[in-house]
């Protein structure tokens, strides 16, 4: 087998593990600053052996030009990656020293071109040297050594410091299998450059073992990437991110029990068992929320409005979020709880005061009956329905002495009594408001329009006599005049309606008062 061919088996064909490292690290999160420069230190890497490949088996004529152009400022571009990669994955403990990473990549290739501008080519490189020693100038091979030997060092040195601080499990372990590599790599480098100065190895098969030791150094490098995906970390990112959340999210097996909460569900369901959280959802239309588990599996993600009953925080209104993940080895449903209570409750406010204010434009202050405008409102709703019923106009006789005689306060309780009696007297569908200071109106549906109605009416009215007015020593009988008129008999129209019964009220006030006319 000649040298061409093991050159090839041994140097050229592996050199493209380091283009496949360096292109998967590319692809993993060309985003993440630690792959991108662990992806230019694998490229270097094959860079510097594919030169060396070139010079000794195919251009050996150009080897000083790929040695001094090519090869030289490769590996001292491996070293400052290497100090840089260490920096970034020692973490928050040394992330100062990033400062000082321009002078870390700028002194080795400053000294590299100031050789090169001093120093004629051929005394930097001798390529007559054929007896085994190297054919760099002894103090240019001298530098580069200890710059290598010095940035593993450095590497070495921060990677411990960071091991040293690191609090986290995992980091720990990372940082201590880095400075095993790299003590590896170290003592590699010093073992084979030994046997090269000690001329046991030529520079060629020197050249093959530096080969081989980075090569395992960096598969072991991209073997630890990916076993503990710390480029980046997104496992632990999302756990973050879990932990961190401002709602409440909550893990459930497929029977509905909770395997895990974040810390915002557990403030909200602090005091409650795990094994009885589900029961202490409560929903509008009476379903559990074990019950509803089972809608998931048709609809994937459904959302609901429910009450969560707490011991601790009380009564809190939610929404919840349930998504089904099926990609695991068993089903999970994923619980996400929003806190709307504050919301809910400006909402109740608002529909409290839109009601309130809404009754208030419809009602009477003093006795809460309904005022003219709703009144009428309500009839006309009667006569588009057809309706027959019959409307009362009753007004209270010699109020005006009562108010003179006991004052205002008292003529103020007398008409809410009489709000009172009449609101007993009537019947489902029966209508009563007040219209003016001791004028009220009566509509009565629940009577036959073909039975004896002079008779009904004064049955309904005699009623209102039963209860006298009684204030401490103040004792009152109920007298009034009432006039009444007939939906459809009498008029079709509110305004004609309302006009007969006042009529019919002023003739008996006219005539004795205390009766009624239809």
């Amino acid at each position: 087998m000649n040298e061409l061919f093991m050159d090839f088996l041994t140097i050229l064909l592996p050199t493209y593990f380091f283009f496949y490292m360096a292109f998967t690290l590319i692809h993993r999160n060309m985003k993440s600053m630690l792959n991108r420069i662990a992806a230019v230190l694998m490229f270097a890497f094959q860079l510097y052996f594919l030169g060396e490949y070139i010079k000794t088996s195919l251009l050996p004529q150009y080897q000083m030009q790929i040695v001094l152009y090519g090869n030289s400022p490769m590996i001292l571009l491996v070293i400052c990656c290497l100090v840089h990669l260490s920096i970034l994955m020692g973490g928050p403990s040394v992330s100062s020293l990033k400062r000082f990473l321009p002078l870390v990549y700028a002194a080795p290739y400053a000294l590299w071109a100031i050789f090169l501008i001093s120093k004629d080519h051929r005394v930097l490189y001798n390529a007559a040297v054929t007896d085994g020693r190297s054919p760099l100038d002894p103090l240019f091979l001298l530098i580069t050594v200890s710059f290598i030997a010095g940035y593993i060092l450095i590497s070495v040195v921060i990677l411990t410091v960071s091991w040293y601080r690191a609090r986290d499990v995992l980091h720990r372990k990372i940082l201590l299998s880095l400075l095993l590599s790299l003590f590896l790599l170290f003592t590699w480098f010093v073992l084979v450059t030994l046997l090269l100065q000690s001329k046991f190895v030529t520079a060629r098969n020197a050249m093959i073992l530096f080969f081989i030791g980075y090569l395992f150094w960096g598969v072991a490098l991209r073997h630890l990437i990916g076993k503990y995906d710390i480029m980046p970390d997104y496992r632990k990112l999302f756990h973050h991110l879990f932990k961190s959340a401002p709602t409440a999210i909550l893990l459930l097996d497929q029977k509905g029990a909770m395997k895990e909460m974040n810390p915002k569900a557990q403030q909200w369901l602090d005091g409650i068992l795990a094994s009885d959280m589900l029961n202490h959802f409560q929903f509008g239309d009476g379903l559990s929320l074990a019950a509803r588990l089972a809608l998931v599996e048709r609809e994937s993600e459904v959302q609901w409005e429910a009450k969560l009953v707490t011991p601790k925080k009380g009564d809190l209104d939610m929404i919840i979020g349930l998504e089904l993940i099926e990609e695991t080895n068993e089903k999970l449903y994923v619980m996400h709880l929003t806190d709307v209570t504050s919301l809910k409750d400006t909402e109740r406010k608002l529909l409290e005061s839109e009601q309130s204010y809404k009754y208030i434009a419809h009602h009477d202050s003093l006795t809460n009956l309904y005022n003219r405008a709703a009144l009428q409102e309500q009839i006309l709703q009667k006569i588009a329905n057809h309706e027959f019923f019959a409307l009362i106009v009753v007004d209270l006789d010699s109020f005006k002495p009562i108010n003179d005689v006991h004052g205002h306060f008292v003529g103020d309780l007398y008409l809410k009594h009489m709000a009172q009696i009449l609101k007993s007297c009537s019947e489902p569908g029966d209508l009563i408001g007040r219209i003016g200071g001791d004028e009220f109106v009566w509509v009565i549906s629940s009577i036959d329009e073909h039975s004896e109605l002079d008779t009904t009416m004064n049955r309904r009215l005699s009623l209102l006599y039963e209860s006298p007015f009684q204030y401490e020593d103040i004792t009152i009988p109920i007298s009034f005049s009432a006039g009444i008129s007939l939906y459809p008999r009498d008029a079709a129209d509110v305004t004609t309606l309302m006009k007969k019964a006042d009529e019919a009220m002023y003739k008996v006030k006219r005539s004795r008062k205390n009766g009624s006319v239809l």
